[in-house]
């Protein structure tokens, strides 16, 4: 009898624990890593189960966009942050192609050619910061496609 009700107790959460698995999308993290782009309900319970047990590499991966993350809403808000906070000095090192500011948003975007993008950045400088009164998430959003 204790059997069965440990049985039922292990089972149940098991089910709570995955219950992400039934989603189409499990989510960046070693899962993600390990099971790729594969489909159906046993890839993606065994890669939510991954992501459940492997929570710190799922948090990895959030914060740093690896395994899997490429840079939805959360990594917007913090860029949008990052332009509201610095504007002045980010328009400052757009319009020389250079400096602290476009470095760090460079890094902050994962730019794979940070020359060509801080190149693309000062070549539109007019097109990004169309007025005085320009919003930061105007600006982020004209940056992103400059993103390569």
């Amino acid at each position: 009898m204790l059997r069965k009700k440990i049985a039922a107790l292990v089972a149940a959460g098991m089910l709570v624990l995955s219950s992400s698995a039934f989603a189409t999308n499990v989510g960046p993290g070693l899962g993600y890593v390990l099971i790729g782009d594969k489909s159906g309900p046993v890839y993606d319970l065994l890669a939510s189960w991954l992501n459940n047990w492997f929570w710190w590499n799922q948090a990895f991966a959030i914060t740093f966009g690896t395994s899997g993350y490429d840079q939805g809403l959360i990594g917007m808000t913090e860029t949008n942050q990052f332009v509201a906070d610095n504007m002045d000095a980010l328009a400052a090192d757009i319009a020389k192609g250079e400096g602290e500011y476009i470095d760090t948003l460079s890094t902050m975007l994962n730019v794979s050619d940070s020359v060509a993008f801080k190149a693309a950045l000062q070549n539109n400088f007019d097109e990004i910061f169309t007025s005085a009164d320009v919003s930061a998430e105007e600006v982020t959003s004209k940056i992103y496609s400059f993103v390569s």
